[in-house]
């Protein structure tokens, strides 16, 4: 049975939703899955109730569609989701997608994906496409630490965690100092008086404004990285002094060079004695946790706030290499060697994620068209411009000036296939009828 002239996107989160709006533009024909019944991914069922996002309203809205200003600067997990359904509704994308629909098996047709990719269903239908979308995101896969002993008390994943109401006993201990740990320390924390929260290594802790502008809007055209990182770090000297004020220890990397921890609060607290703040754990006995400088305290609670593995696990794992767990990828997005398969949405921006979805699924629009026309992977194409690599994180105005350096590319591969007269007049993806 040949591959249906169609598309498959996996996920109707905020990626997914940005890819199925691009495809619809472009008049590419795609089918839309999501295991969940509403749209939101992470947001729907990965986050706390009382996150807010570190990024602000005005940097992580879709480009083609701005979050309200009614809204304020940090807005909730609430208005999160209401803003990514309004999204579907307003693009009329919502009728497209077919909820509570899981995919467990994704496998080419041929070795280089060219003749279109087999899908399987949980429910055990099998679907063929031209090419498969895996939005699936890389917040879900927990990632857990080892450490010797056992932990006789709860413990919970920060992924589980949704309130103080999960966390059992009031001596808590959050294991991880990512955005998730330090907000869960300061809520559990302000719910019981006092929390632990112990840290592996030194870390840049950045407040959520800077002179009154969110953080994440100091990413701006003109203003390069190593241009930000000075005028930032002398902003923070000033504003927050060094480390050793709050009893942690010095940075042990550059600025930007891991993914920001934009929380204030936990420094306030720090300085109130109310979270204490312990480096990283040496063993684990019953309820008593040792920690490496010597000393011990008794928990009843443990919160894993330990991060995430990137995952596919419909997808055989040989399809795309791996770099210290992450997958190497062609334009951010395609295997290295294989046609019609893009992981969108790897990536971790240091500023809002919503212009780069837009950029980033318009370009995609372009790779998918191109590739119909190829008798080669585009992404062999492209891997001669740029060798593929695992970065996931990625500033917003560099991705920017990438992704039209990209679309420069893709017209000179089609200048050249026609030049070369390797370029199929194969019938583009079956258009979509409004």
């Amino acid at each position: 049975m040949p591959p249906e002239r169609r598309h498959l996107i996996i996920g109707a989160g905020y990626s997914g939703n940005g890819v199925a709006k691009a495809f619809r533009d472009a008049g590419i024909a795609y089918d839309q899955v999501e295991r969940n019944s509403e749209v939101g991914g992470n947001w729907l069922d990965g986050v706390y109730d009382s996150t807010h996002i570190i990024s602000s309203r005005d940097s992580t809205g879709y480009a083609d569609f701005p979050m309200p200003d009614s809204y304020p600067d940090f807005p909730s997990r609430a208005q999160m989701l209401a803003y990514l359904g309004s999204y579907v509704d307003h693009f009329g994308l919502r009728e497209a997608i077919e909820f509570d629909t899981e995919v467990v098996h994704v496998s080419p047709l041929d070795p280089q994906g060219l003749d279109g990719w087999r899908v399987e269903l949980a429910g055990g239908e099998v679907r063929h496409y031209d090419g498969v979308v895996v939005a699936n995101g890389h917040h879900w896969d927990k990632r857990y630490p080892s450490y010797p002993g056992e932990f006789a008390g709860k413990t919970i994943h920060s992924k589980d965690y949704r309130r103080p109401g999960d966390l059992e006993g009031e001596r808590v201990l959050v294991v991880g100092v990512g955005n998730s740990g330090c907000d869960i320390a300061v809520e559990a924390a302000k719910e019981h008086g006092h929390a632990t929260i112990s840290m592996r290594r030194g870390n840049w802790f950045l407040p959520k404004t800077l002179l009154g502008i969110p953080l994440s809007e100091w990413d701006r055209p003109g203003f390069p990285v190593w241009a930000q990182r000075i005028v930032l770090r002398a902003l923070l000297a000033v504003a927050m002094g060094p480390n050793s004020r709050y009893g942690l220890p010095k940075p042990d990397y550059r600025l930007f060079d891991k993914h920001p921890i934009v929380n204030s609060q936990l420094l306030y607290q720090l300085r109130h004695g109310i979270v204490d703040a312990k480096p990283d754990i040496e063993l684990l006995d019953g309820r008593i946790v040792h920690f490496a400088d010597g000393t011990s305290a008794e928990f009843d609670t443990i919160v894993w706030a330990t991060g995430f593995n990137v995952s596919f696990p419909f997808l055989d794992p040989d399809l795309f290499p791996w770099e210290d767990g992450r997958p190497v990828r062609v334009a951010g997005m395609m295997p290295p060697g294989i046609a019609n398969l893009y992981a969108f949405g790897v990536f971790q921006p240091r500023g809002g994620a919503g212009p780069l979805i837009t950029a980033g699924a318009e370009i995609l629009a372009e790779m998918v068209h191109l590739q119909g026309h190829m008798t080669e992977p585009l992404a062999e194409v492209l891997g001669r411009f740029r060798k593929p690599n695992s970065r996931m994180l990625v500033g917003v105005n560099e991705t920017m000036r990438e992704i039209k350096r990209g679309r420069r590319a893709l017209a000179l591969i089609a200048w050249l296939a026609r030049r070369r007269g390797t370029w199929v007049e194969r019938p583009r993806p079956i258009a979509i009828t409004a």
